[in-house]
């Protein structure tokens, strides 16, 4: 049995989530950066998960896509983001990776 504390994505698969009203914020990060394997500073958005694909859950959702991130900042902004269930897709194509993001 694996504990997580974080919603994993999966590639090509939708990852159903609610998260904590008011929740959403950006943090500094420092990641090892995959390529050249030398310590990378980031900001990355972050919101606390409560129900992850209709289970409830204690989680974090992060995020590095400052695209993914601006489309979650405006539905926290809007309230849109506490209201519905979201829907997030990765689609991994080395640089040219893509999120679906789906509000429902």
């Amino acid at each position: 049995m694996v504990l997580e504390n974080f919603v994993r994505l999966v590639h090509d698969a939708e990852k159903i989530m609610r998260f904590r009203p008011g929740s959403f914020r950006v943090e500094d990060t420092t990641i090892t950066d995959p390529k050249t394997k030398q310590p990378k500073r980031l900001r990355r958005a972050v919101l606390d998960v409560t129900e992850e694909d209709y289970r409830p859950v204690v989680k974090i959702f992060s995020t590095l896509s400052e695209k993914l991130a601006a489309q979650l900042k405006q539905a926290h902004e809007t309230g849109e983001l506490y209201r519905y269930h979201v829907g997030v897709t990765w689609h991994p194509a080395d640089l040219a990776t893509e999120y679906t993001l789906r509000l429902f």
